[in-house]
């Protein structure tokens, strides 16, 4: 049941083999590969954030108390805070990162984050990468940073990545607008971002932060085509083994930005699993049930504990689906709602109390009469 899934998956790996070849040329001559080794305890914890502040929505906050308080974790429990590119290219590559790597980034470049993050941030001479949706700053919304106040972090050691012209839905087409006219359409949310980064006396990092986490196998495909990497929202660690254009970052906000929560997702390793099906997790609006078909590959988890969860659902059903169990089909309770579902499976470490192998894997379902959810 799962070779239609795995052929179009390694036919389209075909198609696009000299396009990530080329890249990964490049990439070389900027980061010298020393070790191809690939230690499965080479992995890091990429964090994002979007507003620190008081006033603003919960759901995409953390107050400036919450945000020093994490910041303060890491210096005192001895984590390495890198550079978010310094960290895809080494771990891409098969070189080493240092243990307990993380990486701090913030989406939307909200003023805030120059307010009051930047400051604890350029304290420590800590790294940290800001996504930017350039027409938010180049129209001057109040809530937004300046060119300035970028350049400024920049020079500070900031790194500046890409969250496109507009922030649009990107996994939508809009009404009458066929496969090619989106491609077109998307292409130039990216590269009229990166161009206007440059314009403006940046240097932009060659990585993207889909905007809402959302992105689709035709999104990705076309994201690795145009040579950057790619970060979604859905929580995990990450390592050699994961998919560098849709890579995994735990968001941070209020609710969920306890000291507790915060260590347990900075200790998260990346479980390793190949995606059997679906392609992606966009749904039909008659889909009531998801299920995710998963591959476990060997690692020092415990299996014995492996348990999954949906939004919204808690504990979530589960069948192995071959001997010995290695295939495993995950499904929801119940009927997911319109909007975005996750399927978050874990597995508890074999060696360290208290940590985790964790991923994460995005619904995006429409609306009952087919249109799209908005935020």
């Amino acid at each position: 049941m799962y070779t239609p899934a795995i052929k179009r998956f390694q036919q389209r790996r075909i198609l696009w083999l000299p396009i990530v070849s080329s890249v990964f040329v490049l990439l070389l001559t900027v980061y010298p590969v020393q070790s191809y080794s690939r230690p499965e305890e080479s992995r890091a914890v990429i964090l994002v954030y979007h507003n620190v502040a008081e006033d603003t929505s919960p759901a995409t906050s953390v107050t400036p108390d919450a945000f020093r308080q994490h910041m303060e974790y890491l210096a005192d429990n001895g984590y390495t805070v890198w550079p978010l590119y310094k960290t895809l290219v080494f771990l891409a590559s098969g070189k080493r990162v240092p243990p307990k790597t993380v990486v701090v980034t913030f989406d939307d470049a909200y003023r805030s984050v120059y307010t009051e993050a930047f400051p604890v941030l350029k304290e420590k001479n800590w790294p940290f990468t800001v996504f930017v949706t350039t027409k938010y700053i180049n129209d001057e919304h109040g809530h937004y940073m300046t060119w300035n106040q970028l350049r400024e972090m920049e020079r500070a050691g900031a790194q500046i990545g890409n969250h496109t012209v507009s922030h649009p839905y990107m996994i939508r087409q809009r009404k009458g607008e066929n496969r090619f006219r989106w491609q077109d359409r998307m292409t130039g949310e990216i590269e009229d971002a990166q161009k206007k980064l440059i314009d403006e006396g940046l240097k932009p990092i060659r990585v993207l932060a889909y905007p809402y986490g959302e992105y689709s196998w035709p999104l990705r495909e076309l994201v690795a085509g145009l040579g950057y990497y790619a970060l979604g929202q859905q929580s995990g660690a990450i390592s050699w083994q994961s998919d560098f254009h849709a890579l995994p970052r735990f968001p941070v906000t209020t609710g969920y930005d306890s000291l507790d929560d915060f260590a347990l997702k900075v200790t998260t390793k990346n479980l390793p699993v190949q995606v059997l099906a679906p392609e992606d997790g966009v749904l039909d609006a008659r889909t009531e049930i998801p299920e995710l078909t998963l591959q476990l590959k060997s690692g020092d988890y415990d299996k014995s504990g492996f348990t999954c969860y949906a939004s919204g659902q808690g504990k979530i059903q589960f069948e192995w689906l071959n001997q010995p169990e290695t295939v495993v089909a995950v499904r929801a309770n119940k009927a997911i709602k319109p909007g975005r579902t996750k399927y978050n499976c874990t597995a508890p470490a074999k060696r360290e109390a208290n940590e985790y192998y964790w991923f994460s894997f995005l619904w995006m379902k429409p609306q009952a009469d087919g249109s799209w959810y908005s935020d």
